[in-house]
């Protein structure tokens, strides 16, 4: 997971190395976190390490990216 649980700014930093790419928009997407809250809700045997999980990190990286590029 650590290879992939980034900051929005973490992965625009990423595409914006990229050669031929021109990101249009970038945004965290909403659902993410009413995703995240609804699974905290339900019952089920890692629920309780997540939700110890989510604290710790503060909402920094627990998200959903959207990025939207063209090739220029």
């Amino acid at each position: 997971m650590e290879r992939t649980l980034h900051s929005l700014d973490w992965w625009k930093d990423l595409w914006k190395r990229a050669e031929g790419i021109e990101i249009v928009d970038s945004r965290e997407m909403a659902c993410c976190r009413q995703a995240w809250k609804e699974w905290q809700t339900g019952y089920h045997p890692i629920v309780a390490d997540d939700i110890k999980m989510m604290e710790a990190e503060g909402g920094k990286y627990f998200n959903l990216v959207q990025l939207i590029a063209k090739i220029i």
